[in-house]
């Protein structure tokens, strides 16, 4: 069902298809080589692009024309483009988002915010990376996997959603900023369970949502944490057993009702922060649709655990 909400986030996603590819165009007459990288890159993320109509959205919210928002988009894409490999990855959508928006007419002051924004980002991203890779293996935590989703993607989503805020007056853009970081950890989120294949029990892979494994773990004693942490060193070997003895370990009641009950309680955090937040009714409804979208997927299937 088509509603303005949706007819909002679709007429955005589509004008930012053809603005990303023109960005690119551009890119590859000054810098071929990693032009070509880029657009590689760019490929694989098409399925995900309207996920980078947040700052129009936003922009719409405030009550200003969201194509305004429409280079802080593309910027926004570029970023993730390269920011979802490694650090040095994050450093380059960087530079790239900065080179696209200085062709951008806008003021002096609302420049320099969208660039302290990136570099906010930026470094939020590339701490929150170095930060996982010193992590153990044993250290799977719900507060781990929050703080990697709220300085990865919560920093972007809080960087586009500021930068949306300079579009305008500036007002209230440290409560923007704050729902656009949770907002991000919310669709982390929903990716990760989206790409879920614990309730398949026949899939060769093994993916688990990180947070529904955190939960596992807090839920289970230390013997059924010691097993947990064995068969996760053992999955990467592909023995059906050990994925089939896994999926039973995170499906649990006790797990998954966890698990559902975090997300309900994050859900309500973001639309409490959006309630207190002024917005025109047609994008307030796009970004609470796109929060309640979370919880409409469909909970793993839970299984008790015999003799454990």
């Amino acid at each position: 069902m088509i509603t303005p909400a949706t007819r909002l986030v679709d007429e955005q996603t589509h004008a930012l298809r053809d603005a990303l590819t023109t960005a690119l165009r551009s890119i590859t007459t000054d810098l071929p080589h990693l032009a070509a990288k880029v657009t590689t890159r760019a490929a694989r993320f098409r399925n995900t692009i309207s996920e980078r109509v947040f700052a129009a959205v936003v922009a719409a919210a405030r009550g200003e024309n969201p194509k305004k928002a429409l280079p802080l988009c593309v910027a926004s894409a570029l970023w993730w483009i390269s920011a979802e490999s490694d650090a040095a990855g994050a450093q380059c959508g960087a530079v790239l988002a900065m080179r696209h928006l200085k062709s951008v007419r806008a003021p002096d002051n609302c420049m320099l915010g969208w660039f302290d924004e990136i570099a906010r980002s930026t470094t939020s991203a590339i701490e929150t990376r170095l930060a996982e890779h010193g992590r153990t293996g044993s250290d799977i935590s719900r507060k781990a996997v929050l703080a990697n989703n709220l300085g990865i993607a919560g920093a972007a989503y809080a960087r586009d959603a500021a930068m949306a805020t300079h579009l305008t007056d500036g007002d209230a853009i440290d409560e923007w900023r704050r729902f656009g970081a949770l907002y991000g950890a919310m669709r982390q989120l929903h990716a990760d369970h989206v790409r879920s294949t614990v309730d398949l029990d026949d899939h060769p892979r093994l993916v688990v949502p990180p947070l529904l494994l955190a939960h596992a773990f807090q839920q289970g004693n230390t013997g059924l944490r010691q097993e947990l942490a064995r068969l996760l060193r053992s999955a990467p070997s592909g023995a059906p057993g050990c994925h089939a003895v896994l999926r039973d370990l995170l499906r649990s009641p006790r797990t998954v009702a966890a698990y559902a009950r975090d997300l309900r309680r994050l859900h309500g955090k973001a639309c409490d922060l959006l309630d207190g937040l002024s917005a025109a009714a047609e994008a307030r409804a796009a970004l609470r649709s796109i929060l309640d979208s979370t919880l409409a997927l469909p909970m793993p299937g839970t299984r008790e655990l015999i003799g454990v």
